[in-house]
C-alpha cells in the first residue's frame, strides 16, 4: 500500500447500462481498489448509458492528479468482441492527442486474464461441490 502518488493511473472501463443498478460491480470494484490504495489514481468510465464516458473520465483523473504520465485503460468486459477490438482503441486513438502529456494504455479485456479464467474456474468448481 503506497501513500505517495504513482505516474500510473487506471481507468475501470464498463459496458453501462439504462439500468442504474448495472453500475454497481464496477463502482464495488472501485471502492476497494481506492480502499486498498488510497493514494491512487483510479476511475471508472462507460462505454454507453452511464456517465462518465472514457473521454471525460481521463479529463478528470488527469486534473485531479497532473503526475500521471500513464493511464491503463482496463476494459472490464469478460471477452473480446466488438467493444475490446475496435471501439476501444478507436476511443483511445481520439483521446491521445488531447492528452500528450500522458501514454493511454489499453489492458487486456478482463476476460482474457489467465487470472480471472482461474479464479472464474475454482468458483466453478465450488457450485459443482454443492457450494
Amino acid at each position: 500500500m503506497s501513500s505517495t502518488p504513482s505516474s500510473i493511473g487506471l481507468i475501470l472501463l464498463s459496458h453501462g447500462s439504462k439500468d442504474p443498478v448495472w453500475r454497481r460491480n464496477a463502482e464495488h470494484l472501485l471502492a476497494q481498489v481506492q480502499q486498498a490504495q488510497p493514494a491512487a489514481a483510479v476511475a471508472c468510465a462507460y462505454l454507453d448509458w452511464c456517465d462518465p464516458p472514457l473521454g471525460p473520465a481521463v479529463a478528470q483523473l488527469l486534473q485531479s492528479h497532473p503526475q500521471l504520465t500513464q493511464i491503463t485503460i482496463w476494459p472490464l468486459l469478460f471477452g473480446v468482441g466488438k467493444h475490446a477490438s475496435e471501439d476501444i482503441p478507436a476511443l483511445v486513438e481520439e483521446l491521445a492527442p488531447l492528452h500528450p502529456q500522458v501514454q493511454l494504455r489499453i489492458a487486456p479485456a478482463m476476460g482474457e486474464d489467465a487470472r480471472v479464467i482461474s479464479l472464474l474456474a475454482a468458483m466453478a468448481g465450488g457450485y459443482l461441490e454443492g457450494a
